[in-house]
């Protein structure tokens, strides 16, 4: 049993103090069989031995409080989540300067919020100018995402001139998983200025496959002047027509409301600031598509075992030295002493129960029925570092972040330094998640300087490392 751990060790600091009490019992014992076997002139019986089987009540009581386990138990989690693809234009109509900075920062900017929002879903980027390339497939790394839409810059892709919506749409198409029908959303953002294919169709043929579409635009109905790089003094300049009239690039929401229309989709309007929150409200409503599983391990609670046990030995030594019980004064403060310890384990008994329930639930699939049962289990016993930290892990694959990371700093003081790496590394992970690199990168750390040894966690060290730095 080289994993055994206590989940309330301050419990056994009772037993030595039972161990010294016992004599001053057996003292206390013998008076009272001496005065009863005076007044009854009864020969003396071994009651004794009742002192000795109490003890060992307390004793057994006392473990069973201090929750002793040892072993692990497997849970699978499913993950979940909704499938998000986003489109831009990048083409450079998308320079103009009718939106501050520019069309297309403003797009990048609204995106990695957009990302920012979102919990547990994924993500995946394609460009589109004159053709379209995939910038990254779908990943839950929703933090590297938002770093990659801001380094987007348009005419820096090998992409052809023009603008081809329908290539980017089509390119969208062919990300999502064949498996999972549900959860999957397209997210267009253009200025709708579209020079080749045929985007409405690319939109229906999304629609036919059960694919959301989502329109944003960019831009104003006055516009702006498209701007080129001049080729010797790098500075941006009005690109000129044959005229030699600036070319006036403009918001197109005509066009973009009917690549909407095709796709039985929404146009969302041109106000990026709303972008986030009415992505996050459509996720939110798709069907939750399952893409993979995580296992987490659950502690294995011992305690019932020491509880039964300090049961059966109170029953046994009130069956056989019941007279005696009624005459020893002390009976009633070791009665109070048993009865504290049993309705302590009882609270063990109910932590236990909860983390079992929150088992089963996991087993079928139901976080929020497991993320409710193990909020209970830690209100039974907060200081169980286990509890909080399937609590935490819960809550990640929820993407219940901020909360994850509540959860897991309560096991951050563990007396158990296992336990406390750990809670290092889950909060490392979660803060990841939130984009906090450098707490994360502290949180590794710190786990590090408990655990050396561990390779996993100090891979996850060196990775935030090298993003810092």
């Amino acid at each position: 049993m080289s994993d055994l751990s206590f989940g309330r060790p301050l419990w056994l600091l009772l037993i030595p103090g039972v161990l010294v009490l016992l004599p001053f019992a057996w003292v206390i014992a013998n008076r009272a069989f001496a005065a009863a076997t005076a007044l009854t002139r009864e020969p003396p019986r071994p009651r004794r031995v009742a002192t000795v089987v109490l003890a060992l009540a307390v004793v057994l009581a006392t473990l069973a409080a201090a929750q002793p386990r040892w072993g692990e138990r497997s849970a699978t989690v499913q993950t979940g989540g909704a499938q998000l693809v986003a489109v831009l234009d990048v083409s450079r109509s998308m320079g103009a300067t009718d939106v501050a900075p520019s069309r297309l920062a403003a797009a990048r900017t609204a995106l990695a919020e957009t990302f920012a929002r979102l919990r547990g879903d994924r993500v995946a980027l394609v460009v589109f100018a004159g053709d379209a390339r995939l910038r990254f497939p779908l990943t839950r790394d929703l933090q590297a995402a938002a770093t990659v839409i801001e380094t987007v810059e348009g005419g820096t892709l090998l992409l052809e001139r023009g603008t081809s919506t329908a290539s980017g749409l089509d390119v969208a198409r062919e990300l999502f998983d064949e498996e999972t029908s549900g959860g999957r959303l397209v997210l267009l953002v253009s200025d709708g200025e579209s020079l080749g294919g045929d985007p409405a169709a690319s939109a229906a043929a999304l629609a036919a496959g059960g694919i959301d579409v989502l329109v944003a635009g960019v831009g104003t109905p006055s516009g702006g002047p498209v701007l080129i790089r001049h080729p010797v003094t790098r500075e941006m300049e009005p690109l000129l027509n044959d005229d030699g009239e600036p070319v006036i690039t403009r918001l197109d929401e005509a066009g973009l409301r009917a690549i909407a229309r095709a796709g039985d989709g929404r146009y969302l309007g041109a106000d990026l600031a709303a972008l986030p929150g009415a992505v996050r409200g459509h996720v939110a409503g798709l069907d939750q598509a399952t893409y993979g599983a995580t296992t987490i391990s659950l502690p294995i609670e011992r305690f019932h075992w020491f509880a039964v046990a300090a049961v059966v030995l109170v029953l046994l030594g009130t069956a056989v030295e019941w007279r005696a019980f009624a005459r020893w004064r002390s009976a009633p403060a070791l009665a109070v002493v048993v009865g504290f310890a049993l309705a302590l384990s009882a609270c063990a008994t109910a932590a236990y129960n909860l983390n079992e329930r929150a088992l089963e639930a996991l087993d079928d699939g139901d976080l929020d029925t497991a993320i409710e049962l193990l909020y209970e289990a830690q209100a039974e016993d907060p200081r169980d570092g286990r509890i909080a930290l399937n609590l935490a892990a819960v809550l990640d694959q929820a993407g219940r972040y901020e909360e994850a990371v509540s959860a897991a700093r309560r096991a951050l003081n563990d007396r158990d330094a296992e336990i406390a790496a750990a809670a290092y590394s889950s909060l490392g992970h979660h803060l990841f998640a939130l984009g906090e690199m450098e707490e994360a990168l502290e949180a590794f750390t710190e786990g590090l300087l408990l655990t050396p040894e561990d390779d996993i966690l100090r891979r996850d060290f060196e990775v935030v490392w090298r993003l810092l730095h």
